[in-house]
């Protein structure tokens, strides 16, 4: 399967999950072929410390474990239905957390300790088309060798010290962006304006970096109470 655009996710990445969204909007309007690719965060930052984010919340490596099963779920959906099935199991594993009501508490623990919370992933495989017993390989760590390969090709396109998202243009040779990363996925004329702008960046010969560290809380309905309030989570 050739593709216009190779996007590397994790699926209890907020802002990735933000991002994917104006994606698949881009792809309504017009022709984008998008292969999705995982990306574990669990993996990534298994050499770091997670003792400040702990701080923070608890929760928080339990969230980046629980993305990693959901993508053992997606390696051996690929494995047995093929790429093009992924896009769709992506969605629906997203939803599945995204879509959840918000927690009683409004603080960011309460929102972290609603992420990392174990979900039956069977009725997000069915939703794609996929067969439920497949939810069984989310404690298959010898998944885990190809998931780190594929983690690592997606951060070494960008030159390393990355997460998610990820975006890689014509690939596997073209250029790689982390990003972008936006609280909310924008619709319609203004998608379009922002995949111009970053296509634009992307492709431009030589640029490297356009970055900035202020960033506001992704708006989903699991996050409804924190959306848009500032944040240095990753």
């Amino acid at each position: 399967m050739s593709a216009d655009l190779e996007f590397f996710f994790d699926p209890l990445c907020p802002f990735c999950w933000v991002t994917s969204r104006w994606v698949v909007e881009v792809q309504r309007q017009r022709t984008l072929a998008v292969r999705w690719r995982p990306l574990s965060l669990a993996i990534l930052n298994e050499d770091i410390s997670y003792e400040q984010r702990k701080q923070a919340s608890p929760a928080y490596p339990d969230s980046h474990v629980r993305g990693l099963e959901m993508l053992r779920v997606v390696h051996a959906a690929r494995e047995r239905a093929g790429p093009e099935r992924v896009g769709d199991l992506y969605t629906a594993l997203g939803e599945l957390v995204w879509d959840s009501e918000a927690p009683q508490g409004d603080d960011f623990d309460a929102v972290m300790q609603e992420m990392a919370r174990h979900r039956d992933l069977r009725p997000a495989l069915e939703r794609a088309g996929l067969p439920a017993d497949l939810a069984e390989a989310a404690d298959d760590a010898g998944r885990d060798a190809d998931l780190r390969a594929e983690t690592f090709e997606g951060v070494d396109r960008c030159g390393g010290g990355v997460g998610t998202p990820i975006l890689s243009f014509a690939p596997p040779d073209g250029p790689a962006l982390f990003g972008p990363v936006v609280d909310s996925p924008p619709a319609g004329t203004d998608a379009l304006r922002l995949w111009a702008a970053v296509e634009t960046l992307a492709t431009w010969p030589g640029f490297a970096e356009l970055k900035r560290n202020l960033r506001s809380f992704p708006d989903t309905t699991l996050t409804a109470k924190l959306a848009r309030t500032g944040t240095q989570v990753r």
